[in-house]
């Protein structure tokens, strides 16, 4: 039997206790109290909210414009405290720490929707912001109008954003670093309690880590290098769920050109990079209009929490094994580049410096604009995992890096 990891932080005990939601249920399969149901087309809530609506297309909007000096209309704000996702699928819900209930307006100008790529210190910034994520302390002190204005969240399958939020707040991190923390955060910690929770789940990661690899550096030099040990099913696999392709850890399947391409088209937004939380974090509060210099060096405000207790076994990698993975992470690192281009709140030199230090992990791939193999067509990955209503039919596949999909 492989090595199982022995150490579990608190953050993944709380997933225990809370359920897996996302990880859990297959495809176009979502989050419900039983996982055998499929999403109904044509079902509608009992209970009906006049504030907000879905457009004919399906995208999720909330259509009142509201202002800070509006007079709050106890209705209207009961209905932007509804979760978008969980109107637009009526007996689905998103995850409870996804939930941030407000007592104010946010002006539709400055709305903003969290975007938690995973492995990436999404939860340390939704605490910050003010959500119950896993793990955040009991008390938080959310400075700014950041916390105010950002009051929904989108992270892997349960995208619950208005489509017409003015920003959408990426939280990112080195990809090689993120593809790392991801491969180690997969492993679980009890095989058993994996197959209570799904048996889904469970067959998902016994694939990739009980039938092949321990670790990355394994997947790297038996599953990727020429001249590796692994059986043929291994080194696909390998190649698989590095690129994201095949799901088998979530977080590296729910990456980052996922998570850009399910935005809608063109959407202004924000980044904070895990390496630089609170340069980004004034640059992104001054772009929504707040202080340029909120939060000094010695902060107390953005806590670090869910962070991966891996041993330097399971973290280390050889300099083949970086150049393997980083090749076939050359794609996701062109994505990663261009959130970072995008971004309004990011100066050119804060661009250039993300990819200096990108240079030093990840070389060549830092450095092209293209790669050996074409960006993936993920148009059925879209349709089966971002939540679109059934017949939605998304914007052809380009081939290029695009912000987000049009929907028809």
């Amino acid at each position: 039997m492989k090595r199982l990891k022995s150490i579990a932080i608190a953050a993944t005990l709380l997933f225990a206790c809370f359920g897996i939601s996302y990880f859990v249920l297959p495809g176009n399969i979502l989050r419900r109290s039983s996982e055998d149901l499929a999403i109904k087309t044509n079902e509608s809530s009992n209970e009906e909210v006049d504030d907000g609506d879905w457009n004919d297309d399906g995208a999720y909007s909330n259509q009142e414009s509201l202002k800070d000096d509006d007079e709050i209309d106890e209705d209207k704000l009961k209905a932007y405290n509804l979760s978008p996702f969980e109107k637009h699928w009526p007996g689905y819900h998103i995850d409870p720490w996804m939930y941030k209930a407000v007592n104010w307006y946010p002006p539709k100008e400055k709305e903003v929707c969290l975007v938690h790529v995973g492995k990436s210190a999404g939860y340390t910034v939704a605490c910050a912001l003010g959500f119950p994520s896993p793990g955040c302390p009991k008390e938080t002190n959310a400075l700014g109008l950041l916390p105010k204005y950002t009051t929904k969240w989108f992270h892997a399958g349960l995208y619950d954003c208005f489509d017409d939020s003015a920003f959408y707040f990426f939280v990112v991190r080195n990809p090689l670093d993120r593809a790392v923390s991801a491969f180690n955060y997969g492993i679980p910690t009890s095989w058993e309690r994996a197959r209570k929770s799904s048996e889904t789940y469970y067959q998902r990661l016994k694939a990739l880590y009980f039938d092949c690899f321990d670790t990355i550096e394994q997947l790297a030099a038996d599953g990727l290098a020429a001249d590796g040990n692994a059986t043929d099913t291994c080194r696909l696999r390998a190649s698989q769920a590095i690129e994201g392709s095949t799901r088998f850890e979530n977080h590296l399947y729910y990456n980052y050109q996922y998570h850009l391409e399910s935005v809608p088209q063109d959407v202004r937004i924000i980044t904070i990079r895990t390496e630089h939380l609170v340069n980004d974090w004034n640059s992104a509060e001054f772009a929504v209009g707040g202080e340029k210099n909120l939060l000094g060096e010695d902060q107390t405000l953005i806590p670090r929490i869910n962070v991966n207790d891996s041993t330097d076994t399971e973290k280390y990698l050889s300099d083949k094994s970086r150049a393997l993975i980083c090749e076939k992470l050359c794609n996701e690192i062109q994505v990663y580049k261009r959130i970072l281009t995008v971004s309004v709140n990011l100066t050119e030199k804060q661009i250039k410096e993300s990819i200096a230090e990108l240079r030093l992990s990840c070389p060549i791939e830092a450095q092209a604009t293209t790669c050996g193999s074409p960006l993936p067509d993920i148009t059925e990955k879209l349709l089966d995992n971002r939540g679109y209503s059934r017949g939605t039919v998304v914007s052809k596949f380009s081939g290029e890096i695009s912000v987000g999909r049009t929907m028809h």
